[in-house]
């Protein structure tokens, strides 16, 4: 009786981001290549390039299944802001500085990871990154993966209007600095990439080193997961590189920092 409650209040609460996206959907143009590396009937964990708040709704609308996606703990800082991270990108909140309030999120998140065909979304490059290039990895996305054996599938979001600057006043805020990315990338053009799983090398690590703690075998666990990680971006930046020319960004009103 109480999973079926669950449901229902989920299926309720899950009506404003559906509606949402799909009206979206009708006003940018998203192209998705090899889709079909995200397996159906099988769950795993996508890690994304981080442009603009514009991201997690962007990629609910490209891939058309639930996501639940791990945003900084600030962003939850208000009742707005904790329901449209919650309700409208489906959102979990990790905190940075007070790891003991990370216990919920975590064990949410690993009772999410046991289900099957659910996808777990998380940005390794832990920040807004409106550079145009990729910047260094943190470990999360590895350690996710080794800790609930699930395969990383890189995403990289390429073409996507960065919004405003970085040091802009409405940056301060992530959630005002997505809802003004999703106007400003109105009737843009956008191209997302899916990258190979990062399966055997995730699953095989976890098998060898899943048992009495090796800290420098953990280590080299995680080291590989992120390495193969990073490889695989740096050859989804090439292939979208190779494709297409980005748009010019000078005559966009709302970007004032150089690529």
């Amino acid at each position: 009786m109480l999973k079926l409650k669950e449901k229902i209040l989920d299926f309720f609460y899950s009506i404003p981001r559906v509606l949402f996206i799909n009206f979206f959907k009708l006003f940018v143009r998203i192209r998705v290549f090899n889709l079909k590396k995200i397996p159906d009937g099988r769950s795993a964990i996508l890690a994304i390039n981080h442009t603009t708040g514009a991201d997690p709704i962007i990629l609910l609308g490209a891939v058309g299944k639930k996501i639940y996606f791990i945003a900084s703990a600030r962003n939850f800082g208000t009742r707005f802001t904790n329901f449209f991270m919650r309700r409208f990108t489906n959102s979990l909140p990790v905190f940075k500085e007070k790891l003991m309030k990370n216990t919920t999120t975590f064990k949410e998140l690993f009772s999410i990871s046991k289900k099957d065909n659910v996808l777990i979304g998380i940005f390794p490059e832990g920040k807004l990154n409106k550079k145009g290039r990729l910047e260094s990895f943190h470990k999360g996305a590895a350690y996710l993966s080794f800790r609930t054996r699930l395969p990383i599938i890189p995403v990289y979001i390429h073409n996507l209007r960065r919004g405003v600057s970085s040091k802009s006043f409405f940056a301060r805020s992530n959630v005002a600095e997505g809802i003004i990315s999703i106007i400003a990338n109105t009737f843009h053009k956008i191209n997302v990439f899916i990258g190979d799983p990062i399966n055997s090398i995730a699953g095989e690590i976890a098998d060898d080193f899943w048992g009495p703690v090796d800290t420098g075998g953990y280590r080299a666990a995680i080291d590989d997961i992120n390495m193969a990680l990073i490889k695989e971006f740096a050859e989804l930046e090439e292939e979208a590189g190779g494709l297409f020319i980005p748009e010019d960004d000078g005559d966009d009103p709302l970007q004032h920092s150089s690529p």
